[in-house]
């Protein structure tokens, strides 16, 4: 499944529901933008940042594919669940969520 602004809310159900789920977004859409995206299941938590940090990437993210896939990553971390990354072909990014408690 695509992350695009039609799969958006199936996508962030099943995450707000603790369901593993994978998709795929253009390279672009992620931090791998200008390098190039592990072969191989990666995790790339985020830097650990005090409360204020969060809000004010939620804030400046914005609502683009972009910033929309850096809010979902955000919150599926601080909700305890994992991003593993991998790249495929034609510039894209499989993404795995996963629940190691759930």
């Amino acid at each position: 499944m695509e992350f695009n602004k039609e799969n958006y809310s199936t996508i962030k159900e099943a995450c707000t529901n603790r369901k593993e789920v994978e998709f795929f977004a253009p390279i672009a859409a992620t931090a791998f933008e200008n390098g190039k995206a592990p072969d191989d299941w990666t995790a790339y938590p985020p830097c650990m940042l005090p409360p204020e940090g969060y809000a004010q990437v939620f804030v400046y993210a914005g609502s683009d594919v972009k910033g929309s896939l850096t809010k979902l990553e955000l919150l599926i971390h601080l909700d305890g669940g994992m991003v593993l990354y991998k790249a495929i072909e034609n510039q894209q990014v499989a993404i795995k969520v996963t629940w190691p408690n759930a």
